[in-house]
């Protein structure tokens, strides 16, 4: 069979980057026989580039998959496909698994895949009488993969390597495993769990000998420089990290990041990080007030723990990223301030900042719908603005601590930088504060996004 697969990676505020999740659809399906095709679709189209992408392909089956601040266009693009061609359409992912009555609800889409799909797709029986028995849920037998050796590597041969890693100076993104040990409130996780509640052990993870043949396969496919591990939580098991390091020492050699949970982070397991290579962790902080992370977010970690951390990684000598969230539900101005305030304290090298996003079927968008604090808004991005209506924080005041809290960020950006980088970035911050600081941070911003390849190579360079 022939698939072409469609993925919406637009204005999110983010590089566009690798979907795992097809990456590893591909390699099943091409180990299988079968046709792969992809459309990556990186900026706003017209109905005729996807319409033509299509026809260029003429598949059997049309697949989708989208971030939910993407949906709409998997809505509205299907239509465009409908239009013209009479091909099967099929979505699948985390908002089509948590929400499948809502794309079974758009009469252009004609089947929802609900969970993993590596097995399903394959399944000549189980997809043909799917197929005839159009706008039927696609209801998944199969149990969730354990064994994630027994997958062929993930294909990421049909992204594009210019967008996908040369915007990034190199660097590659990588999955070695699949879920996560904790609940939080606001990510899709928790929700993944209970929906697959009874089919598998949730959290797993590729073995250290798989996972180095991975990335040493990447390497010679790929003009790799440098590897970011893009997996829910890296620093899960200690005994696994230690062995991965040793062997990632000898036979891989790339820098690398990964992203660690805060209440995982000792002073042995960031050395050993450091020792194999990696130069970079990043931890959330996602907000400064710790009534917000216990009773809203379920991240129970103290003030003191996110200090700790970060001083145990500079001590080690790696830098750190934190990653943060504004507009939060039950948010107040002074809230927001002190995530700022705690930024400031941990000092970490580089600082990400979004505008909470309420991804639908977890807890926190079930209790904004609840609490009445969705909005008709839509947004594709997490750096422009907020999507509810908050009675503690108006939109003004809002965008005011967003733009305080990115003046922060190009800050820590520019640290890093040559000094002739930094003042040039610094006189144009106070040549467009003219237009309002918000605005000005709007435009530095998507500057920074275009400069960011060059700047890399001034920073190695400097």
């Amino acid at each position: 069979m022939k698939y072409h697969f469609i993925y919406p990676d637009i204005g999110t505020g983010f590089y566009p980057g690798v979907h795992h999740g097809l990456a590893q659809l591909f390699s099943v399906l091409e180990a299988n026989g079968d046709e792969v095709s992809l459309h990556h679709v990186t900026k706003t189209p017209k109905p005729s580039d996807i319409q033509d992408a299509v026809q260029r392909e003429m598949p059997d089956i049309v697949g989708f998959t989208a971030m939910s601040n993407q949906i709409g266009y998997v809505k509205l693009w299907s239509r465009w496909i409908k239009e013209k061609y009479d091909i099967p359409i099929v979505c699948g992912g985390v908002h089509a698994t948590l929400n499948p009555g809502e794309l079974l609800a758009v009469d252009s889409i004609d089947m929802v895949c609900v969970g993993e799909g590596e097995r399903a797709v394959v399944d000549r029986r189980f997809l043909t009488k799917h197929l005839k028995t159009i706008a039927a849920l696609m209801d998944n037998p199969y149990p969730l993969i354990e064994d994630l050796d027994g997958l062929p590597y993930p294909d990421y041969s049909l992204f594009d390597p210019k967008v996908i890693s040369g915007a990034r100076g190199g660097t590659l993104a990588v999955m070695c495993s699949r879920g996560c040990l904790y609940n939080c409130s606001y990510c899709c996780n928790h929700a993944l769990r209970e929906a697959q509640k009874g089919l598998g052990k949730y959290f797993r993870y590729r073995s250290v000998d798989n996972t180095i043949g991975l990335l040493e396969e990447l390497v010679g496919r790929h003009q790799v420089r440098r590897f970011s591990f893009a997996d829910d939580i890296f620093g899960a098991n200690r005994e696994w990290i230690l062995e991965f390091c040793e062997k990632y020492t000898k036979k891989v050699g790339l820098p690398f990041d990964c992203n660690l949970r805060v209440e995982m982070v000792t002073s042995g397991l960031l050395a050993a990080l450091s020792g194999a290579g990696c130069s970079m962790v990043e931890l959330g902080i996602e907000s400064g007030s710790e009534w917000m992370r216990e009773e809203v977010l379920n991240r129970g970690m103290s003030n003191q723990q996110i200090v700790d951390a970060f001083k145990h990684a500079r001590r080690v000598g790696l830098r750190t990223r934190a990653y943060n969230m504004i507009g939060l539900p039950f948010e107040t101005p002074e809230m927001a301030r002190e995530t700022i305030e705690l930024n400031k304290l941990v000092n970490p090298d580089e600082i990400a900042v979004f505008y909470f996003y309420p991804f639908k079927g977890t807890k926190l968008y079930n209790l904004c719908q609840d609490e009445g604090f969705l909005t008709e808004r839509e947004t594709t991005s997490y750096v422009s603005e907020s999507v509810l209506h908050l009675s503690t924080i108006t939109p003004r005041e809002l965008d005011r601590v967003y733009s305080e809290f990115y003046q922060l960020v190009i800050d820590r950006q520019l640290r890093s930088f040559p000094a002739p980088v930094r003042y040039l970035f610094r006189v144009g911050m106070a040549a467009l504060g003219i237009f309002g600081r918000s605005s000005a941070v709007k435009i530095v911003r998507k500057l920074y996004m275009r400069l960011f390849p060059l700047l890399s190579l001034l920073r190695r360079s400097g």
